[in-house]
């Protein structure tokens, strides 16, 4: 039994190497197709199968070469089957994860969008709850000459950009 389970483990990091290997490769050279993954091609029963028989191959073809002393070639190519699905649920696992992530960074680029759009909801707030709280007549005036000074430092300034365009336009 427990060569089973050590047989399940190492073959199952198997296909999580290559998966990841595929996924690394593809992270630096986005050009390269990623071909070591179930869900690219879609989660049906023939990709599933077309996998397994991908991985089968690779097993016969390299069992007799990775054979102990201890144990037979015709053991190796017994567990052939077994180890071949342990790959291809490696490369389920990765596809998983990779799934995990991409979800992630979605999730994280939408709440930084929605947290942008609050930011500037409250930035345009602020203006309108300090006109509310200046309930005073000291507080109001004090408003009203910060919102005319607001206004007269925007209008020199549009003033100052007209000048300076009609200046380059001399020039010209």
């Amino acid at each position: 039994m427990n060569q089973i389970v050590n047989e399940a483990i190492v073959h199952l990091f198997i296909g999580v190497g290559l998966a990841l290997l595929n996924v690394v490769l593809i992270y630096f050279v986005p050009r390269v197709p990623r071909v070591i993954s179930l869900t690219h091609w879609g989660l049906r029963p023939r990709v599933f199968l077309f996998a397994y028989l991908i991985f089968l191959i690779l097993q016969l073809i390299s069992s007799p070469l990775l054979r102990s002393y201890l144990t037979s070639a015709y053991a190796e190519i017994a567990w052939s089957p077994f180890q071949a699905l342990f790959n291809v649920l490696g490369v389920l696992l990765v596809d998983g994860l990779v799934a995990l992530w991409q979800g992630m960074r979605k999730g994280a680029e939408v709440g930084r969008k929605q947290l942008d759009a609050v930011k500037e909801r409250a930035a345009d707030g602020l203006d309108e709850v300090g006109a509310r709280l200046a309930l005073t007549p000291e507080g109001r005036a004090e408003h009203a000459a910060r919102a005319q000074a607001a206004a007269e430092a925007d209008a020199q300034a549009a003033a100052e950009r007209k000048q300076r365009m009609d200046e380059r336009l001399k020039d010209h």
